[in-house]
C-alpha cells in the first residue's frame, strides 16, 4: 500500500521548503479533496515561512541563530508528518491521491507491520546548568519518525512530544532541579503506537 513520504530525495534544508512548498500549493489546488487538512494548511504556510527566514539568517558565526534554524526546521518537519497522516488516511493507499496533494508516494507496497518496543533508550544529561538533556533510541530502519516524549515526574500528567527524524533528540529549557520521566515510540505505517520503558532522571 502506498504512503505519504515525509521528504523527497535529498535531506537538504532547500530540498525541505522545496517539498513543503508543493505541499502547500497541490492541497491548496485540491481543496476538494483535502477539506479539512489537520494540521491547517495555514500552519503550514506560518512553518514554511518561519524556517524560511531562518535559513536566510542563519549563519555559523552565529550559533543562536543556527540554532532557532534548526528547531523552525523541526517544526516544519512535524507539521508536514501531521498532513501524511491526514493525506494517508484520505488516500487509502492511492498513489494518484498522494500526488495530488503534494507528497511523494513511498515505493514499498508491504507494511513491516507493529512497530517493535524500543529498547536502548538513553538519556544523558550534558552539562550542569544547562537545563537540557539529550535522548538517544536504538535505531528503527521502517520508521517514518522518532516521537520522544517527556514530563514531569511530581505534577506532569501530560506527556509533551517531540518528533525527530533521527533517532536522537535535544531537549532544551527544563526545569532545573526537576525530576523528568522520558519516553520513546517509533512511528512506522501501522497506527500502533508501542513505547519504550520510561526512563527518570533529574535535570541539572
Amino acid at each position: 500500500m502506498k504512503k505519504p513520504t515525509l521528504q523527497s530525495g535529498e535531506k537538504s534544508a532547500a530540498k525541505l521548503l522545496q517539498y513543503a512548498d508543493n505541499i502547500l500549493l497541490k492541497m491548496t489546488e485540491n481543496a476538494d479533496l483535502f477539506p479539512e487538512p489537520e494540521p491547517t494548511l495555514a500552519e503550514l504556510d506560518t512553518a514554511i515561512g518561519g524556517f524560511r527566514d531562518a535559513l536566510s539568517e542563519a549563519s555559523y558565526r552565529d550559533m543562536r541563530k543556527v540554532e532557532l534554524k534548526n528547531q523552525l526546521q523541526t517544526v516544519l518537519r512535524q507539521v508536514i508528518y501531521g498532513l501524511s497522516l491526514y493525506v494517508d488516511r484520505v488516500a487509502q493507499g492511492n498513489a494518484a491521491t498522494i500526488l495530488a496533494a503534494g507528497f511523494l508516494p513511498s515505493k514499498d507496497t508491504t507494511r513491516p507491520g507493529i512497530a517493535p518496543k524500543p529498547t536502548d533508550f538513553r538519556v544523558a544529561l550534558p552539562r550542569i546548568n544547562s537545563q537540557t538533556a539529550e535522548l538517544r533510541v536504538k535505531a528503527w530502519a521502517p520508521a517514518r519518525v522518532y516521537q520522544f516524549e517527556y514530563r514531569k515526574v511530581a505534577g506532569g500528567d501530560n506527556w509533551e512530544r517531540v518528533l525527530s527524524s533521527k533517532s536522537t533528540c535535544v531537549l532544551e529549557g527544563l526545569e532545573k532541579l526537576q525530576e523528568y520521566e522520558f519516553r520513546v515510540a517509533y512511528i512506522g505505517t501501522d497506527p500502533t503506537v508501542t513505547y519504550s520503558d520510561a526512563v527518570r532522571s533529574y535535570v541539572l
